[in-house]
């Protein structure tokens, strides 16, 4: 499967989430002009800014975890990193049974079992990931009626990176997070092997890939205390390890929008070590401005350089810092992050709130809202639509006309009651 798409954007500033932040006429077709959509994104950057905070926790604020508890969080993030039970068997003759498939699997316990006698695999849910991995030693390059088969854990694309979780976050809140969304596989977040306090993000792996398609959907920008929940694809592989779970990566949210120098960036995040990547997100004509990235040679200086930076002032202005999804660079993580938060922006610019019935029957009685539901019946295309005479009126079957303008009429209701 291919990288993931979106990396761990920084928190979209407060004001975006605020109930006056939506008005009636910000899906106007002026709203969409890249001049208004970047001086409105500026204008809600500087009032955040000047707006109290809910209170967050930071890293270095948490008390010490005993040596055991440390131990446990570690052990369970392991045995969950491990827990891949899939196996896909390659190579079996045509006319292979599920009967057969369980004969030679005789020794495990199978939780699902399918079979593809056209292609010659099998598709296989063992009991654990202990299971998978001795029927992979034990069968790979085994025979089955002369045949040599291939035995190897079934890739997924239904893995999910989710970032910018509370520190306090624990493993039962964040699989209760994820399982409204679909049947799980497995999921676990990933903690510091010096405190065993969370890093702040979590995989899930779901059944089946609309669930996790769903779950990111619904879970991109979704408000988590002072931040918001990121969300990003990944790729199994780059899992095989323990330590490819620890990001180098971080995340420098709600900095002054007067910072337009990455030099300076660098300079203050250089005090305790030295970044190999150190950037501002400047992308020219977008709205999307008051974070950067920090790129360091070990995960154990990005952890250093979260616990010591997060949640101080930086040009007067307290900053947020969050590890990003583990696997990329600096430079591709900036990247993503700026396509990331601009999607954001865009999904939540021009979503109105659907009338109810009574305000629908209401504003039909608005002479404004009938002549422009009504101007395309007066005013057809040069020449006749369908060949009709253009002194005739054209009429539509109504369940037609409904659907072609409900968008409209949601848009003129709402600018006649404001």
């Amino acid at each position: 499967m291919a990288a993931a798409s979106f990396i761990q954007p920084p928190s979209v500033h407060p004001s975006l989430d605020q109930d006056g932040a939506l008005s009636p006429g910000m899906d106007s077709p002026e709203s969409r002009q890249p001049e208004d959509e970047e001086a409105t994104a500026t204008a809600a950057a500087a009032a955040a800014a000047a707006q109290p905070l809910e209170p967050g926790i930071s890293l270095r604020d948490l008390s010490d975890l005993e040596p055991e508890e440390v131990e446990r969080r570690l052990s369970k993030t392991r045995l969950e990193l491990s827990n891949r039970r899939k196996i896909l068997i390659k190579n079996l003759p045509p006319d292979t049974t599920n009967q057969e498939v369980h004969e030679i699997l005789k020794d495990y316990e199978l939780k699902y079992c399918f079979v593809d006698r056209n292609k010659g695999t099998a598709f296989v849910t063992l009991l654990n990931g202990d299971q998978a991995q001795d029927a992979i030693r034990s069968l790979h390059h085994s025979t089955v009626r002369g045949r040599l088969i291939n035995v190897a854990l079934q890739p997924t694309d239904s893995l999910l990176c989710l970032t910018n979780l509370p520190h306090t976050f624990t493993a039962q809140q964040f699989e209760e997070l994820v399982r409204s969304y679909g049947n799980i596989e497995r999921s676990f977040l990933v903690y510091s092997e010096l405190t065993g306090h969370s890093k702040g993000y979590g995989f899930v792996e779901y059944m089946k890939k609309d669930s996790a398609s769903r779950a990111r959907s619904e879970l991109l920008g979704r408000p988590m205390g002072d931040r918001l929940l990121m969300v990003q694809w990944m790729d199994v592989n780059q899992l095989s390890q323990e330590e490819n779970l620890h990001s180098k990566c971080l995340c420098i949210d709600r900095l002054p929008l007067d910072l337009c120098d990455s030099e300076e960036l660098t300079q203050i995040f250089s005090e305790t070590y030295k970044p190999v990547f150190c950037q501002l997100a400047q992308d020219e004509g977008s709205p999307v401005r008051g974070f950067g990235v920090v790129e360091y040679e070990s995960a154990e200086q990005a952890e250093a350089v979260l616990i010591e930076m997060d949640r101080t002032l930086v040009g007067g202005q307290e900053v947020r810092l969050s590890l990003c999804t583990p696997g990329t660079s600096g430079r591709s993580t900036l990247a993503a992050l700026i396509a990331a938060q601009g999607m954001i922006l865009s999904n939540r610019k021009g979503l109105l709130p659907e009338p109810n019935l009574a305000q629908l029957l209401t504003s039909m009685t608005n002479p404004a809202a009938l002549q422009i539901l009504m101007r395309p019946y007066h005013s057809g295309k040069r020449g006749g639509k369908y060949g009709r005479n253009n002194t005739l009126p054209f009429l539509r079957p109504p369940s037609l006309q409904l659907c072609s303008h409900w968008e409209k009429l949601t848009r003129v209701l709402w600018s006649v009651m404001d």
